[in-house]
């Protein structure tokens, strides 16, 4: 009798050391990461503020630009997340110029990623102007989303979110025949999920009205409903840069800390990850959850 209840005890014990990873209804903590163009780059510093704290991060949720930080953290949470969003946008940039050539490819680069994460905050005009200020070219290449899928697909070497070390899961939007439906991505490549949740087919030649960036959903905006519906009774916290609350119901069954980042749109550049700017909006982030409180 001692002895079924020794195995008992070590297999309740063996499955709480499982599900700890994995994340339980009373120990999981999700971070949702919003959209947010250039201000999320915050995120960036916002998520290295958590592991500072040592606030345990056992899932991850974001849309957009939240689903292109997300992603990175997600894929390689022992990284230093900060030297990985470069790494990313150095590949991108890489890839551009071999496409550009000589046509001021650094500031295309720029111009080319602002608009695919800026969630539709950028018109066709003004992206246009973003991508000539930045390069001084008078011309520019077509903006490729497919290009921007392919040096994610290369970067996460072949990743599948089902597979990540961090459960990751973001959204995008597709027709139908009675209109719009939000598509939740728990499976499939991770280059494919994050590019769809940043697609925005009236920006880009290559795009398609197959997947459509969610951003201007004020609920997937920052996705704190959707989150607790896939990860019921969890301790969320909300990582929103967009200047507006967060859209969610009051009794959604799940705490949630909303810490929100106040910081100006940075310029185009900021995608480099590197100067002033970039700085600026890490610093943000990161100074944003190191005052909250999470407890």
């Amino acid at each position: 009798m001692r002895r079924l209840g020794l195995v008992v005890l070590t297999a309740v014990v063996f499955s709480g050391a499982l599900s700890c990873h994995r994340g339980t209804r009373a120990s999981r903590t999700c971070v949702v990461l919003s959209v947010g163009g250039t201000k999320g780059l915050a995120h960036v510093g916002a998520l290295d503020a958590l592991v500072a704290r040592g606030v345990p991060i056992d899932c991850v949720v974001g849309n957009s630009m939240g689903a292109v930080v997300g992603g990175l953290y997600a894929s390689a949470p022992g990284m230093n997340l900060r030297q990985r969003y470069h790494s990313f946008f150095t590949a991108y940039e890489e890839e551009t110029l071999k496409v550009a050539a000589t046509r001021g490819a650094v500031g295309a680069a720029v111009g080319l990623l602002a608009v695919l994460l800026s969630g539709g905050a950028l018109g066709p005009a003004m992206a246009a102007g973003a991508l000539g200020a930045a390069s001084g070219a008078a011309t520019v290449p077509p903006l490729s989303h497919e290009r921007f899928t392919q040096v994610l697909d290369r970067f996460y070497a072949g990743a599948r979110v089902e597979e990540l070390p961090v459960p990751f899961v973001t959204f995008h939007q597709e027709p139908f025949a009675g209109g719009i439906r939000l598509v939740t991505v728990t499976r499939g490549p991770l280059a494919e999920a994050v590019s769809a949740s940043a697609a925005n087919p009236l920006l880009f030649e290559d795009a398609t009205l197959e997947r459509i960036d969610p951003g201007a959903d004020r609920v997937s905006a920052t996705p704190v409903h959707d989150a607790c519906q896939l990860f019921p009774g969890a301790r969320l916290i909300a990582i929103n840069v967009t200047g507006e609350p967060a859209f969610y119901r009051s009794d959604l069954g799940c705490d949630v800390r909303e810490v929100r980042v106040d910081v100006a749109m940075p310029p185009v550049e900021a995608f480099t990850g590197r100067g002033p700017a970039f700085e600026a909006t890490y610093d943000a982030g990161h100074d944003a959850v190191m005052r909250a409180r999470l407890d």
